[in-house]
């Protein structure tokens, strides 16, 4: 079918306004846009500032002590608060294994009470786990464990000590006194002589 003017008829009645279809293209990109589905982005997450890890170390018995079996009853020390506590056990100079584990107070501190110990040669350690898996491990302490007291050594007999006499400081000669020369009497005047008068 055409129209007045030979052209041909469509059912879009603005055929001869071309331009006005760049607006409704510019749309349907926007609308292709919009309704495509974005990937989802996804969010940073930080990771939380953990507290620092105390260190753990045995405080009783101390290193190198020498005990009597039977005064070998705990082990004390510190480490991270509210941690599984581990203690390792290595009789000298076998290699260690694990012995038994608990859990530290709010302040740190664990203790283990120790069931009686044959005589020898001992090293003990403690490896506290946080509750976040961080580990906190202790230097190994060693204790020599002994039934009986070792026996005081004996008194070194000394040899008398030389008494020293001071020496008396020498006697000083009195000191001479000078001679006095002895005076002769003085001499004696002679007297008159008391004549009797003469009588006539």
């Amino acid at each position: 079918m055409f129209n007045a003017q030979g052209k041909p008829r469509y059912w879009l009645g603005t055929y001869d306004a071309w331009h006005l279809l760049i607006p409704i293209a510019l749309i349907a990109v926007i609308g292709a846009w919009v309704l495509t589905p974005k990937p989802a982005t996804a969010h940073r997450t930080v990771a939380p500032v953990l507290p620092p890890l105390t260190p753990s170390a045995i405080t009783q018995p101390t290193a190198g002590s020498t005990l009597l079996v039977r005064q070998f009853t705990a082990i004390q020390g510190i480490s991270h608060p509210q941690a599984r506590v581990f203690l390792f056990l290595r009789q000298i100079p076998n290699p260690e294994q694990l012995l038994t584990e608990t859990r530290s107070a709010t302040n740190g501190g664990f203790q283990f009470t120790m069931a009686p110990f044959p005589p020898g040669d001992y090293g003990f350690r403690v490896e506290a786990v946080s509750a976040d898996g961080r580990r906190a491990p202790s230097p190994e302490i060693s204790v020599r464990l002994i039934t009986a007291p070792p026996p005081a050594p004996a008194p070194t007999k000394k040899a008398p000590a030389s008494k020293v006499v001071p020496k008396q400081p020498a006697k000083k000669a009195p000191a001479t006194k000078a001679a006095v020369p002895k005076q002769s009497p003085p001499a004696k005047k002679p007297q008159p002589s008391q004549t009797a008068p003469k009588q006539d």
